[in-house]
Protein backbone atom coordinates (compact mmCIF):
# COMPACT_ATOMS: atom_id res chain seq x y z
CA UNK A 1 0.00 0.00 0.00
CA UNK A 2 2.94 2.31 0.69
CA UNK A 3 4.17 1.85 -2.87
CA UNK A 4 0.70 2.74 -4.13
CA UNK A 5 0.71 5.92 -2.02
CA UNK A 6 4.16 6.85 -3.31
CA UNK A 7 2.98 6.19 -6.87
CA UNK A 8 -0.04 8.48 -6.35
CA UNK A 9 2.18 11.24 -4.97
CA UNK A 10 4.62 10.98 -7.89
CA UNK A 11 1.87 10.80 -10.53
CA UNK A 12 -0.75 13.14 -9.03
CA UNK A 13 -0.97 15.22 -12.21
CA UNK A 14 -1.50 12.20 -14.44
CA UNK A 15 -4.14 10.84 -12.09
CA UNK A 16 -5.84 14.25 -12.19
CA UNK A 17 -6.05 13.95 -15.97
CA UNK A 18 -7.83 10.61 -15.53
CA UNK A 19 -10.21 12.18 -12.98
CA UNK A 20 -11.29 14.62 -15.69
CA UNK A 21 -11.07 12.52 -18.86
CA UNK A 22 -13.13 9.54 -17.70
CA UNK A 23 -16.33 11.47 -16.76
CA UNK A 24 -16.07 13.55 -19.94
CA UNK A 25 -15.72 10.47 -22.12
CA UNK A 26 -18.59 8.73 -20.32
CA UNK A 27 -20.76 11.82 -20.89
CA UNK A 28 -19.82 11.87 -24.59
CA UNK A 29 -20.62 8.17 -25.07
CA UNK A 30 -23.92 8.56 -23.20
CA UNK A 31 -24.80 11.53 -25.41
CA UNK A 32 -23.97 9.52 -28.54
CA UNK A 33 -26.20 6.68 -27.40
CA UNK A 34 -29.14 8.80 -26.30
CA UNK A 35 -29.46 11.70 -28.74
CA UNK A 36 -28.73 12.24 -32.44
CA UNK A 37 -25.13 13.24 -33.09
CA UNK A 38 -24.34 16.92 -33.56
CA UNK A 39 -20.88 18.22 -34.41
CA UNK A 40 -21.05 20.54 -31.42
CA UNK A 41 -20.81 17.50 -29.11
CA UNK A 42 -17.37 16.70 -30.45
CA UNK A 43 -16.35 20.35 -30.05
CA UNK A 44 -17.63 20.34 -26.47
CA UNK A 45 -15.72 17.15 -25.70
CA UNK A 46 -12.46 18.50 -27.09
CA UNK A 47 -12.83 21.78 -25.24
CA UNK A 48 -13.69 20.00 -22.00
CA UNK A 49 -10.74 17.64 -22.31
CA UNK A 50 -8.19 20.30 -23.21
CA UNK A 51 -9.22 22.79 -20.53
CA UNK A 52 -10.40 20.31 -17.93
CA UNK A 53 -7.52 17.86 -18.03
CA UNK A 54 -4.91 20.60 -17.76
CA UNK A 55 -6.77 22.26 -14.89
CA UNK A 56 -7.43 19.03 -13.03
CA UNK A 57 -3.83 17.84 -13.41
CA UNK A 58 -2.62 21.07 -11.83
CA UNK A 59 -5.26 21.04 -9.07
CA UNK A 60 -4.64 17.42 -8.13
CA UNK A 61 -0.88 17.91 -8.01
CA UNK A 62 -1.31 21.08 -5.95
CA UNK A 63 -3.86 19.46 -3.62
CA UNK A 64 -1.56 16.53 -2.92
CA UNK A 65 1.28 18.95 -2.17
CA UNK A 66 -0.94 20.92 0.22
CA UNK A 67 -1.98 17.79 2.10
CA UNK A 68 1.63 16.56 2.26
CA UNK A 69 2.76 19.97 3.49
CA UNK A 70 0.32 19.76 6.37
CA UNK A 71 1.16 16.09 7.00
CA UNK A 72 4.89 16.78 7.19
CA UNK A 73 4.68 20.05 9.11
CA UNK A 74 4.93 20.62 12.84
CA UNK A 75 1.12 20.96 12.84
CA UNK A 76 0.76 17.53 11.20
CA UNK A 77 -0.11 14.88 10.55
CA UNK A 78 -2.62 15.63 7.81
CA UNK A 79 -6.14 14.72 8.87
CA UNK A 80 -9.04 13.13 7.08
CA UNK A 81 -10.86 16.46 7.30
CA UNK A 82 -7.92 18.05 5.46
CA UNK A 83 -8.37 15.38 2.79
CA UNK A 84 -12.10 16.07 2.58
CA UNK A 85 -11.56 19.81 2.14
CA UNK A 86 -8.74 19.44 -0.38
CA UNK A 87 -10.67 16.76 -2.28
CA UNK A 88 -13.83 18.89 -2.41
CA UNK A 89 -11.83 21.84 -3.71
CA UNK A 90 -10.19 19.68 -6.37
CA UNK A 91 -13.57 18.22 -7.35
CA UNK A 92 -15.20 21.63 -7.71
CA UNK A 93 -12.18 23.07 -9.49
CA UNK A 94 -12.02 20.17 -11.91
CA UNK A 95 -15.68 20.62 -12.86
CA UNK A 96 -15.65 24.40 -12.99
CA UNK A 97 -14.53 24.94 -16.59
CA UNK A 98 -15.20 21.61 -18.36
CA UNK A 99 -18.94 21.80 -17.76
CA UNK A 100 -19.38 25.25 -19.28
CA UNK A 101 -19.23 24.01 -22.91
CA UNK A 102 -22.68 22.49 -22.28
CA UNK A 103 -23.98 26.01 -22.86
CA UNK A 104 -22.42 26.19 -26.35
CA UNK A 105 -25.12 25.84 -28.98
CA UNK A 106 -27.57 24.39 -26.47
CA UNK A 107 -31.20 23.96 -27.51
CA UNK A 108 -32.24 23.96 -23.85
CA UNK A 109 -30.29 26.60 -21.89
CA UNK A 110 -32.26 26.08 -18.68
CA UNK A 111 -31.58 22.35 -18.73
CA UNK A 112 -27.91 23.09 -19.46
CA UNK A 113 -27.74 25.37 -16.41
CA UNK A 114 -29.30 22.65 -14.27
CA UNK A 115 -26.76 20.12 -15.56
CA UNK A 116 -23.93 22.51 -14.68
CA UNK A 117 -25.18 23.07 -11.13
CA UNK A 118 -25.77 19.36 -10.52
CA UNK A 119 -22.32 18.60 -11.94
CA UNK A 120 -20.67 21.14 -9.63
CA UNK A 121 -22.41 19.67 -6.58
CA UNK A 122 -21.68 16.08 -7.62
CA UNK A 123 -18.03 16.75 -8.40
CA UNK A 124 -17.57 18.50 -5.06
CA UNK A 125 -19.15 15.58 -3.21
CA UNK A 126 -17.17 12.92 -5.11
CA UNK A 127 -13.97 14.92 -4.59
CA UNK A 128 -14.65 15.12 -0.86
CA UNK A 129 -15.22 11.35 -0.67
CA UNK A 130 -12.06 10.61 -2.68
CA UNK A 131 -10.12 13.06 -0.52
CA UNK A 132 -11.33 11.39 2.67
CA UNK A 133 -10.44 7.92 1.44
CA UNK A 134 -7.03 8.95 0.15
CA UNK A 135 -6.22 10.90 3.33
CA UNK A 136 -7.23 7.95 5.51
CA UNK A 137 -4.90 5.68 3.56
CA UNK A 138 -2.08 8.22 3.31
CA UNK A 139 -2.12 8.98 7.05
CA UNK A 140 -1.15 5.38 7.65
CA UNK A 141 1.37 4.83 4.85
CA UNK A 142 3.01 8.17 4.01
CA UNK A 143 6.01 9.03 6.15
CA UNK A 144 5.90 12.27 8.07
CA UNK A 145 9.53 12.87 7.13
CA UNK A 146 10.35 11.94 3.52
CA UNK A 147 12.88 9.21 2.90
CA UNK A 148 15.20 8.55 0.01
CA UNK A 149 16.38 12.13 -0.54
CA UNK A 150 12.89 13.30 -1.43
CA UNK A 151 12.37 17.03 -1.14
CA UNK A 152 9.83 18.40 1.37
CA UNK A 153 7.18 20.23 -0.71
CA UNK A 154 6.75 23.19 1.67
CA UNK A 155 8.67 25.43 4.01
CA UNK A 156 8.23 23.75 7.36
Amino acid sequence: MKRLCDFYIRRAGSIGVIYCAVPNLVWFIAALLSVPFREVYLFRLCLSLVVGCATTAYLNRYGVEIWLCKHRSADGPGTILDGVLVGAAIGLGSALLPTLPVLISSNHPELAKTVIIVTYLSATFVGAVFGAILAAIARKYVDRIPTGGEEVPCDS
